[in-house]
């Protein structure tokens, strides 16, 4: 099985030949987050999407906690 790295993550590749479809997973802080694409291409623009956003949110989570200081 091959694998996605990005930012720190790796995440899974898995390729359904049936319905011609890639899907993937990943875990950060804990919990399991899904991505998909028609190609691998796709696929791994979604990862990454996914870590960016996870990353962002987090970041303003840590500007929230300073503010209440």
């Amino acid at each position: 099985m091959e694998k996605l790295e990005y930012e720190g993550y790796t995440g899974t590749v898995n390729y359904d030949k049936k319905s011609d479809y890639y899907t993937g997973e990943v875990e950060i802080d804990g919990r399991f987050y899904t991505y998909e694409g028609d190609s691998l291409e796709e696929l791994r623009e979604d990862f990454e999407d996914i870590v960016d956003s996870i990353i962002a949110f987090d970041e303003m989570g840590d500007d929230d906690e300073e503010e209440d200081d």
